[in-house]
């Protein structure tokens, strides 16, 4: 018979499949981005006439502007629209936008034309990140949410950055810089597919909503 102070079993928490699917999607999201971003100030100074590291500050710079300005609005939008359908769309607007911004470095010539392309993935990640963390929020396991936010922190945003880095930089060096872009455009469509999955779950939290707003009705 065990003693009374013997220390409890912790049984690992289960994470629930949408919860998952959101996971991975970040993962493979974050490792096709992590792919170039390493090297893409050596790409833009050797290939866009009059390209420095003043310009690559202001496209910074320009990002960060931009998705700050989008990202707000459009979390609120979504939070004030009922069920996740809404969520959803604007989640897949935002992975499609970063499949064309992962090539379009393969385009642009001009410094104008970077700019240009920082706006467009301002946009892209404005719509991807207010909808995944309205989702994810949504889907969060009862008590399990500072480990499933941990998850999403060390395997989506952490561990997916150095396992691009590393893919990225190799890559560029024995391959080029064309393969990498259309590699991390080819992990974006993986992300993009593998949405569907997560589809059925977004309908069915809309369905369970209306369902108790039927009950309370009653």
């Amino acid at each position: 018979m065990p003693e009374d102070n013997a220390p409890a079993i912790i049984n690992p928490p289960i994470v629930n499949m949408a919860i998952r699917v959101l996971l991975i999607f970040i993962f493979i999201f974050n490792v096709a981005a992590g792919l170039y971003i390493p090297i893409i100030a050596i790409y833009i100074t050797q290939h866009i006439v009059g390209a420095t590291v003043t310009v690559l500050g202001f496209s910074v710079a320009i990002y960060a502007i931009i998705k700050s300005i989008f990202q707000l609005p459009i979390a609120r939008k979504l939070d004030s629209s009922k069920g996740e359908t809404d969520d959803f769309k604007v989640l897949m607007i935002g992975i499609i936008m970063a499949i064309f911004y992962s090539v379009g470095f393969m385009f642009i010539n001009t410094v104008f034309d970077f700019y240009v392309l920082q706006i467009f993935t301002g946009i892209a990640d404005a719509c991807t990140m207010a909808a995944y963390y309205a989702i994810f929020s949504h889907h969060i396991d009862k008590d399990s949410q500072g480990f499933e936010w941990s998850l999403f922190s060390i395997g989506g945003l952490t561990i997916s950055a150095a396992i691009g880095g590393i893919l990225g930089g190799y890559i560029a060096s024995e391959y080029g810089f064309n393969v990498v872009f259309i590699l991390a455009a080819s992990f974006n469509v993986i992300a993009a597919i593998l949405l569907v999955l997560l589809f059925p779950y977004v309908k069915n939290f809309r369905q369970e909503r209306y369902l108790k707003k039927l009950k309370i009705g009653w």
